[in-house]
């Protein structure tokens, strides 16, 4: 069938180009030239150009009608009497030609109606389909305009129309979720508005139900939002450089603000540079995309944050997961890649390798076991990128993270150091750090570094001013605000000496972690012994970050979405009558993740939780977890304890 229409298509095309070469061959052997109101035709070849009219007189005779004369033959160059009515013949031959072609094609068409008819059938119904959708549809959107510019809505349909978009609209602060039957169901859409943070304190709008609640939601491990020195940085450095930055890193976007922050955390961290990005997740999400690319190699914990999971993603590399925290299953997979090697006779160094993970897991709470994951970096030949924004500011001697915690280098033992500054240092953005060509190769290729607006220079000045802080070096900050002029001094006034900074300000923090630990696990407190066999700790005990989730016997029999109700009404009961805001993460913390961890309640340290905070929640946690466990709310036995 194919070659049948394929030798028709050939022979229309052939005779089609046989008639029209003969009339362009015509006229491309004349030099036309126009004297006032003359024609005069020259012939370029003298030569040849006998033979040439003589063949084109026949074949013009022969197309076209007795009228027409050829030219007469000259052999030298000359004007002709008759050029004008050559001209016309030419004209004339060629409007035949092209006035023969529904012929021919009638003519190519039955031929081919009579050699292979189903062709012509399957041809000529697509045809007719494509002709009926083109007329349906412009006749369908005819219609659709048509009746869009004189319908006109009744005031009572445009009040239903608005009723039903503000029942129906999705909450702001994330999914909304069908509460399950239950004698007091929560309104999931309701959402506690913080009003201002005060310390250990949430202040929340008026129209809450609480006025204040004890922080334990936020990751603001330092009480960076709340402390009088980085207000003070924040307000002076916005009188100076206002709000924006109005522009990418690479274009004008880059202020000096930026460039002393990235030159003062590559000098905290002993690193040759640093790349700031004005997202805390996508400084993590371009950093994995811009070094590993299709055909790269990415040993990726499975237990890693959505920021590393959508660069993993991002980078089009080939992935294998190991399971999460497990340096045995880790060189399990390492060892098969290496048996892969050696069947293919490839060498470790052929491919670009990287091990991900992160120091202290966000959705986890567990520390990463970093020296036995470097050994096993170093004995396989990869690179190791590491993701430590829960641990920067609160793991380390002197919070430099959790390499310092393990006695590890940047650039030494991990490659590729990225984190977020929008945890312990009170500001917005995300910095990685390493040697000077891992931070040029991201002035290039960093997605988040190219693409975005750069972040807002008060807030890297804050940064700086954190920074300081972590370091001890308060006074440094108090002098440059000083130095500012007189619009600063009132500022400078409400700096309070009493501040907490360095080594006080990290030891703090551990205290209040070890406090708020051994209490929820003291089970000789009255109100910590009614978690008991109902909550159980999953994260760390140096973390920051503590997760609850149901015990087996309470979970037995129970969904994941039963467990997310349960711990949702523990949070919420925790906040309107225990007076502390806590977490749960069974609702949201699920998305663009490899392995989505179980429902949780998860209850974050700061340095400015008292004793008293700690003794509120335990309190507020307990009468909530009685108060709802020991409720049949789905209708099932919930088990109580003995």
């Amino acid at each position: 069938m194919t070659g049948k229409f394929t030798q028709h298509v050939h022979n229309l095309g052939h005779y089609l180009g046989r008639s029209l070469h003969t009339t362009i061959r015509w006229t491309a052997a004349l030099y036309y030239r126009v004297n006032d109101n003359s024609v005069t035709i020259r012939y370029v070849d003298p030569v040849t150009n006998a033979t040439k009219l003589k063949w084109l007189s026949k074949q013009l005779c022969a197309l076209g009608s007795s009228s027409c004369h050829a030219p007469p033959v000259a052999t030298t160059a000359a004007t002709s009497s008759s050029s004008p009515a050559t001209i016309s013949c030419a004209l004339r031959t060629l409007a035949i030609t092209l006035s023969s072609l529904p012929s021919q094609y009638k003519t190519w068409w039955l031929n081919l109606l009579h050699s292979d008819p189903l062709h012509v059938l399957i041809e000529t119904l697509l045809i007719a389909f494509c002709i009926a959708l083109v007329i349906l549809q412009r006749r369908a959107d005819w219609r659709l305009d048509r009746e869009r510019k004189n319908q006109t809505l009744h005031d009572d349909e445009v009040e239903e129309l608005l009723l039903e978009w503000k029942t129906a609209r999705m909450p702001l602060g994330g999914d909304r979720r069908a509460a399950p039957p239950a004698d007091e169901p929560i309104d999931s859409n309701k959402q506690p508005i913080v009003d201002r943070i005060q310390g250990s304190k949430l202040f929340l709008h008026p129209d809450s139900d609480s006025t204040s609640v004890v922080n334990f939601a936020t990751h603001d491990y330092l009480s960076a939002s709340s402390s009088p020195a980085l207000r003070a940085a924040a307000l002076s450095a916005l009188r100076t450089y206002g709000c924006g930055s109005c522009g990418p890193r690479g274009f004008y976007g880059t202020i000096d603000a930026h460039l002393e922050l990235e030159s003062a955390m590559a000098r905290f961290l002993g690193t040759e540079g640093a790349v700031l990005y004005s997202d805390g997740a996508s400084a993590a999400t371009s950093t994995v995309a811009a070094f590993a690319k299709r055909g790269d190699l990415l040993v990726v914990d499975e237990g890693v944050n959505e920021a590393l999971v959508v660069g993993v993603m991002l980078s089009r590399a080939n992935v294998r997961y190991f399971r999460h925290n497990d340096v045995a299953d880790l060189r399990r997979v390492l060892e098969k890649v290496r048996g892969q090697d050696e069947a293919l006779g490839r060498r470790p160094t052929d491919q670009r390798r990287f091990l991900v993970v992160e120091g202290l897991y966000k959705n986890w709470g567990t520390v990463c076991p970093l020296n036995e994951v470097v050994a096993l970096k170093e004995e396989f030949c990869y690179r190791l990128i590491l993701d430590d924004s829960h641990a920067m500011g609160t793991m380390g001697e002197t919070g430099r993270g959790s390499l310092e915690r393990c006695g590890l280098l940047p650039m030494v033992h991990c490659e590729i150091l990225t984190f977020s500054i929008e945890n312990s240092f009170g500001s917005v953005g995300g910095i990685t750090v390493g040697s000077e060509e891992v931070v040029d190769h991201q002035r290039l290729s960093g997605a988040g570094y190219c693409f975005s607006a750069s972040a807002p220079p008060f807030l890297s000045k804050v940064c700086v001013a954190s920074l300081k802080r972590l370091q001890g070096t308060l006074d440094e900050v108090r002098s440059e605000l000083g130095k500012n002029g007189e619009n600063s001094q009132s500022d400078v006034s409400n700096f309070s000496k009493e501040e907490l900074s360095g080594s006080p300000l990290l030891n703090k923090l551990r205290e209040n972690i070890a406090n708020l630990y051994n209490t929820l696990t003291d089970s000789s407190h009255p109100h910590a012994l009614k978690l008991r066999n109902r909550l159980v700790i999953t994260s760390h005990p140096q973390s920051p970050i503590i997760y609850l989730r149901l015990s087996d016997q309470q979970a037995t029999g129970l969904t994941r979405a039963e467990q997310t109700s349960l711990l949702d009404r523990i949070a919420s009961h925790c906040l309107t009558e225990g007076g502390v805001a806590v977490v749960s993460t069974g609702g949201h913390v699920k998305k663009y993740l490899q392995l989505v961890p179980e429902p949780c309640l998860r209850v974050v340290a700061n340095v400015s939780q008292t004793m008293e905070d700690v003794e509120t929640l335990v309190k507020g946690l307990g009468e909530a977890v009685e108060e709802v466990l020991c409720r049949n709310v789905f209708g099932l036995e919930i088990i109580k304890e003995d």
